[in-house]
């Protein structure tokens, strides 16, 4: 994907894409800077970033991951990973509401806006998006057939390889290609690195060799989004919810809580640093000013100086 100057990156914009990648920390970046991983090389490069995010805590995917999507800490969301894998919907009494919800207030009836997530832990689409959101929601683990969803358990729990990402990228290709243009927010969400870590520990070999796998699947994404035409008004915006040391997280040390924020789109500085304190919640505050929508004043999210 490339970026371009001009009229067409003023906000907001059309659509955002979210690549929501799970427990890389700052590895990627510590593989990018040793050479490899071409398409994080060429999306920062064209972007602007922050690699002095920082998770939240504790530093767990539920967690975290509520809190992009939430705009809120945890404590107020309330996501943990037991409550989302047990297939507890998320809390819609709270009142804080994810992204999701508000975009489809906001434009639902009146645009017929679409909305979507194709997520590799189907706990994000399950616990922590809103059901009562009408938007188009995949996950291997619940939209395939059940010799694939067999297949990818066993794999995953009894050969230590997670191999989720392939169906979630072939399909959020699939459905970027055939549903044109009007996609407000579009969320993929890809595990198979967490998963590695966990089963093999975190920057080892066999993590290095699935960042390469996730590079080469992102570039798969950004190709189908030039393909679709969607460059010249979309906003991209890539972080991830935590790291991890040895084969877990959850901790305060900065293997597990440094992170990175980084976005890509017209208009959008190259090699631009985003300055000061900035979390991976701060994603959620991106997402509505890309489109042009007030975020409400219970939000911890903020805007981070210096992207738009």
């Amino acid at each position: 994907m490339h970026t371009h100057t001009g009229k067409h990156g003023d906000l907001p914009y059309k659509r955002v894409i979210l690549l929501a990648l799970d427990g890389l920390g700052l590895y990627a970046k510590k593989l990018r800077d040793a050479g490899e991983l071409s398409t994080f090389k060429k999306f920062w490069e064209n972007g602007t970033n922050s690699f002095q995010a920082r998770a939240q805590l504790p530093s767990n995917s539920a967690e975290n991951w509520g809190s992009i999507l939430h705009g809120v800490v945890p404590k107020k969301h309330g996501l943990t990973n037991d409550i989302v894998n047990s297939g507890r919907a998320y809390d819609e009494t709270n009142g804080f509401e994810s992204v999701f919800k508000i975009l489809e207030k906001k434009f639902g009836k009146e645009q017929q806006v679409k909305l979507a997530s194709f997520a590799a832990w189907a706990p994000v689409n399950t616990g922590i998006i809103e059901l009562s959101v009408p938007m188009y929601r995949y996950a291997p683990d619940t939209n395939e057939s059940k010799p694939i969803q067999w297949w990818l358990w066993f794999k995953h729990r009894c050969l230590n390889n997670s191999t989720y990402d392939g169906y979630v990228v072939k399909n959020a290709c699939d459905y970027i290609k055939k549903e044109n243009s009007d996609v407000k927010l579009l969320s993929i969400h890809l595990v198979d690195v967490d998963e590695t870590g966990h089963g093999h520990g975190w920057g080892g070999k066999y993590y290095n060799k699935q960042l390469r796998k996730m590079d080469a699947r992102i570039n798969q994404i950004l190709k189908a989004i030039d393909e679709a035409g969607w460059t010249e008004d979309s906003l991209v915006i890539m972080t991830t919810d935590h790291g991890g040391i040895n084969k877990g997280h959850g901790g305060e040390s900065k293997e597990e809580v440094s992170v990175f924020l980084s976005v890509l789109g017209s208009n959008i500085q190259k090699n631009g640093i985003i300055e000061g304190n900035v979390t991976n919640m701060d994603t959620a505050a991106i997402i509505l000013k890309a489109l042009g929508v007030e975020a409400p004043e219970w939000f911890d999210a903020k805007l981070p100086n210096g992207i738009f």
